[in-house]
């Protein structure tokens, strides 16, 4: 019994370093020599699929990059869709907006999650409150955990070798994208981990204290 009750521990103790390790959240900077060669990769991709590469786009990811920490960080999503989704002629999709964006989220949630990166709100807009006169209306929000800048321009170099961008701006409207620097978080996903798999060890242990006593003549 004591020695099962070890092997849980060290299971589930091996688990959570695997997670924390998946998770990360403190890496080494970019290298400049990394950036470069991340942004190639992005145009090549473009060009192979017979388009011109998007230079504002590949402009902003090298920005982003020399503000790397090495560091987790987010990103935030503000959205307007469009009435109908609009693919290049020839694509063979229809005009289903909401089937273009599942298409889109069906690629990206697996680069995330391969990459220690969350989703950590998706909302719909309520309507104004105070803003700006002139201000854009978006339709939806949303917060991405990445787990550094690294991996957001190695998910880019990937999704857009599998072009699933097209899906995107298929979709999309109209999007403004920022990052963000956590200075308070109440996300506790290291924390809630732990306590998930220590609730499991608890309810594991119990399990086994009781098959235990029930086999007792």
């Amino acid at each position: 019994m004591k020695r099962t009750s070890r092997s849980v521990a060290v299971v589930l103790a091996a688990v959570y370093v695997a997670f924390w390790v998946w998770y990360g959240g403190n890496g080494n900077p970019l290298r400049p020599a990394e950036v470069d060669q991340l942004t190639q990769q992005m145009a090549a991709g473009t060009k192979a699929r017979g388009a011109e590469p998007d230079l504002r786009l590949i402009d902003a990811f090298r920005t982003l990059a020399r503000q790397d920490d090495g560091r987790e960080f987010y990103m935030v999503n503000l959205m307007r869709y469009r009435q109908q989704a609009l693919y290049p002629e020839g694509s063979g999709f229809d005009d289903d907006v909401e089937a273009a964006a599942a298409r889109y989220n069906e690629a990206v949630l697996p680069a995330l999650i391969r990459r220690g990166s969350l989703p950590i709100l998706l909302g719909r807009w309520q309507g104004a409150f105070l803003q700006p006169e002139g201000a854009e209306v978006w339709d939806q929000l949303a917060i991405v955990r990445y787990r550094s800048r690294r991996d957001m321009l190695e998910m880019a170099v990937a999704l857009g070798r599998e072009n699933a961008v097209i899906h995107k701006w298929a979709s999309i409207e109209q999007t403004q994208v920022f990052p963000i620097e956590p200075i308070f978080d109440l996300v506790f996903v290291r924390g809630a981990v732990a306590v998930l798999l220590l609730a499991f060890g608890v309810a594991v242990q119990a399990a086994l204290r009781l098959a235990s006593a029930r086999g007792k003549p």
